[in-house]
């Protein structure tokens, strides 16, 4: 008789267990908000390996699609280049922070720990009183447009470098033999203005063009992200469903350039050959 209830009891156990409900699980998020639900099983220098929720099959995703990733006990063990940029851009600014329940609170200023391990926000309202808050209690945080100085400074340094770029192009695929170091000041000293303190008679002839084209890309850069609402942040997805209203990938050309030449190197250190070079190197 002792068995027999021993048995029900042990099954009665099983089919009435939480355990799962108990398991760790992770949520990663991607950059328009869409998160996915799973768990993770490891991540690589290029990929990460997780098992979709209510699925036995392991699926991949490229690290350069995450915007982060945490689990269910509100721990941050992954975040991209592009999150902790919107944090910076964000600090010591006034904002608007909308909570995941719907309350709104405006803010004088707003900063963020730099340990992401356990997320909270230190923020200071209107009246200077100031809390921590757990950053997944915040669904976006609107700041005031003293954020397009970012803007302005994206549209001064591509123009400029770009008009850098096409001229000295240009110079390389107009030279003449005999006089290179000349005719490389000559193309340069077009693109100033005049200088008589460093002999600089007469305004260089591109200098006209390049006085426009850079104010124009600064007005047109801030224009952009007026329009597509740069100074709006999203965090937490308020339903697996949901989407950010905004995609949170920050462009940057150095950036990219970074990354690449890093995963050509990482390449190229996995041969045999390669991991010698490059460690003589290093």
């Amino acid at each position: 008789m002792k068995q027999i209830a021993s048995i029900i009891l042990f099954i009665y156990s099983c089919l009435w267990s939480k355990n799962d409900q108990n398991d760790v699980q992770h949520i990663i998020v991607k950059y328009n908000g869409e998160s996915i639900v799973g768990y993770i099983d490891s991540i690589g220098y290029d990929l990460l390996y997780y098992t979709p929720k209510d699925s036995a099959d392991t699926d991949s995703m490229h690290l350069r699609h995450v915007y982060y990733a945490y689990n269910n006990y509100k721990k941050i063990f992954h975040y991209s280049w592009s999150f902790m940029e919107n944090i910076r851009m964000m600090v010591d600014r006034p904002a608007t922070l909308f909570t995941s329940s719907g309350d709104t609170i405006q803010l004088n200023k707003v900063r963020f720990r730099p340990d992401m391990l356990q997320p909270e926000v230190f923020i200071q309202d209107t009246s200077y009183k100031s809390e921590l808050i757990s950053l997944f209690d915040i669904e976006k945080i609107n700041t005031d447009y003293s954020i397009m100085e970012f803007s302005a400074k994206r549209g001064f340094f591509y123009s400029f470098y770009s008009f850098l770029i096409v001229t000295a192009l240009n110079i390389i695929l107009n030279m003449e033999e005999g006089r290179k170091i000349p005719q490389i000041w000559n193309q340069f000293d077009e693109l100033l203005p005049r200088l008589s303190l460093v002999g600089l008679r007469d305004t260089g002839k591109a200098y006209e063009s390049l006085s426009f084209v850079i104010p124009t890309s600064v007005l047109l850069s801030m224009i952009y992200d007026v329009w597509k609402n740069k100074n709006e942040f999203y965090f937490t997805p308020l339903m697996e469903e949901k989407k950010f209203e905004r995609n949170m990938y920050v462009f940057s050309f150095k950036h990219i350039t970074k990354t690449q030449l890093s995963r050509i190197v990482y390449k190229i250190e996995s041969t045999q050959f390669g991991n010698k070079l490059v460690g003589f190197f290093r």
